[in-house]
Parts: structure tokens; C-alpha cells; sequence
């Protein structure tokens, strides 16, 4: 009875033991349990966070796009504006140098038609000069 009580000890012990390290092990379990739900809560944060900031990198990306194009499409309309401004004025430009030339051109006939002009009275006053220098020599013979 004695052996039987002894056994009945170390056995009871035994379990207390076992008892213990199970106790230890489920705590050391659901504290890794907790270390876990912690670090998936904080990665689902992680996650949310890194795409509300690639949500906002993207906007500010498709909007700086935007502006670009608006800044190349008014850009290809200046340039359209300022090429058609330079053949309207190098076309208003020649227009007024064949104006130009055909009024010089017209200013030289004038010029021309007057000078004859003035030649042609010249030469009736030399030749009323002539007759009237005759007449009065006539006269005074």
C-alpha cells in the first residue's frame, strides 16, 4: 500500500507538472494568438493606408496630366495662331510692297508726263521768245 501511495504521489505530481506546462503552453499560444490578430490588424492598416496614398498619388498624377495636356494643347494653339499671324502679315506685307511698287511706278509716269510737260512749254516759250524777239526787230526796222 505503501508502493501503491507512493506511485498515487508521483503520479498526482506528474499531472500537477503536466498540468503547469500545459497551462504555459496554452498561455505562451493564445499571447502569440494575440501578437498575431495585433500584427493583422496593424498590416490591414499598413494595407488601407498604402492604398489611400497610391489612391492619392494617382489623382494627383492623372491631374498633373491633365494640366499637361491643357498646357501642350494651348501651346500647339499658339503656335497654330502665331504661324497663321506671320503668313497674314508676310501676305499683308507683299500686298503692300506691290502696292508700294505700283504707285512709285505710277509717281514715275507722272513724273515723266511733267517733265515732258514742262519741256514741251519750255520750248513754245523759246519759240514765242524767238518771234517776239523778230517782231520787235520787224518793228523797229
Amino acid at each position: 500500500a505503501a508502493k501503491y501511495s507512493e506511485l498515487e504521489a508521483e503520479k498526482t505530481s506528474i499531472e500537477a507538472e503536466l498540468q503547469d506546462r500545459i497551462e504555459s503552453h496554452n498561455a505562451e499560444v493564445e499571447s502569440i494568438r494575440e501578437n498575431l490578430t495585433h500584427m493583422q490588424t496593424k498590416l490591414t492598416d499598413a494595407e488601407s493606408q498604402s492604398a489611400a496614398l497610391k489612391a492619392e498619388m494617382e489623382r494627383h498624377i492623372d491631374g498633373l496630366k491633365t494640366e499637361l495636356d491643357a498646357s501642350h494643347a494651348k501651346s500647339i494653339d499658339l503656335e497654330s495662331s502665331l504661324v497663321a499671324e506671320r503668313e497674314a502679315s508676310a501676305a499683308k506685307y507683299s500686298e503692300l510692297e506691290a502696292e508700294k511698287t505700283s504707285i512709285e511706278a505710277e509717281l514715275q509716269d507722272r513724273i515723266e508726263s511733267h517733265n515732258a510737260e514742262v519741256e514741251s512749254i519750255r520750248e513754245n516759250l523759246t519759240h514765242m521768245q524767238t518771234k517776239l524777239t523778230d517782231a520787235e526787230s520787224q518793228s523797229a526796222a
